[in-house]
């Protein structure tokens, strides 16, 4: 009987010590998962910060590289890095973070309309936004001290936009929509839903679209189609490059706002667009479970100034 006693004494010790290690694993995990649904669902801290500030949920070593490479403003709406050099307006900076935050939360209700897209954009080791000012500086110097600590640049730079005025307007915002709308189509939805809305291949809805509208009412002007040649030096012709920048265009005008250019025979009116949509492509972006853009944006989404 003791030895049995003895035995029964070790497995409670044992059968307590791993209760206890359970039950330290699940609170852990339960932190991890409340601090992930509140960054996705709850309202951002729309602000711009320093980028070495310790309120942006990135590494020491990125928060180090942005400094260094002279990228100083940092904002994080919905846990999307953006980052912008310090020479340019903070009013640029803060009219970017938000777009995207209304973007991803059009009835600015404080929450993303989608949550399951936070893993994906708040991603910064993958893709982030950048905003250079000066593009032989951004090129030979910023980027090699960027590249080794963060993942892929979608840029909203100051040639793109033009001679920077106190606050953005016309030509600059629709740069910032665009650049933008690339982002998260790239390395939003795409991730999330590659087969309604997959850049990486061919396969895709706005995949086939984009092809099937190809050199007959679409062509971005680096790519070339029988009887008219590229306008332009460059190479688009690849998926992740020529369905993001179609569809860009699909997007913005479908939905009442006008793009900061227009691809080779691309309809320049909603009305027009309407009718050379396929029925299938209407039908995804009228699909209310991915709440893609139908109004134009108003961007006065609120900012902590």
């Amino acid at each position: 009987m003791k030895y049995l006693k003895k035995i029964d004494l070790i497995c409670d010790s044992k059968t307590l010590f791993i209760f206890t290690l359970l039950l330290i694993f699940i609170g852990c995990d339960s932190q991890a998962t409340t601090r992930v649904n509140q960054s996705s669902s709850s309202a951002p801290e729309l602000r711009l910060y320093s980028c070495d500030n310790d309120s942006l949920l990135i590494s020491a070593e990125a928060k180090s590289a942005l400094m260094n490479a002279g990228m100083t403003q940092c904002m994080m709406p919905f846990g999307v890095l953006l980052a912008a050099d310090h020479n340019m307006p903070s009013s640029y900076v803060k009219m970017s973070g938000k777009i995207l935050a209304e973007m991803l939360d059009q009835n600015i209700d404080g929450k993303m309309d989608d949550s399951t897209l936070f893993p994906h954009i708040s991603d910064w080791r993958t893709g982030w936004l950048a905003m250079p000012s000066n593009q032989e500086t951004w090129e030979t110097e910023q980027l090699p001290i960027l590249y080794q600590a963060l993942g892929y640049d979608i840029i909203i730079p100051s040639w793109w936009m033009g001679p920077l005025a106190s606050n953005p307007t016309g030509h600059s915002l629709a740069v910032m929509v665009e650049e933008i709308t690339h982002f998260l189509t790239q390395f939003g939805y795409s991730p999330r839903y590659p087969e309604k809305f997959g850049v990486e291949n061919w396969q895709s809805i706005i995949a086939q679209e984009t092809f099937n509208a190809r050199c007959d009412w679409w062509q971005h002007p680096e790519n070339d189609c029988p009887n008219s040649p590229a306008e332009y030096n460059g190479d688009c012709s690849g998926p992740n490059c020529d369905v993001v920048e179609f569809y860009h265009q699909v997007l913005i005008l479908r939905a009442g706002m006008q793009p900061g250019w227009f691809g080779i025979n691309f309809p320049q009116t909603s009305s027009e667009l309407e009718e050379l949509l396929s029925q299938q492509m209407k039908d995804l972006m009228d699909n209310p479970i991915y709440h893609q853009l139908k109004n134009p944006l108003t961007f006065g989404y609120p900012i902590n100034d």
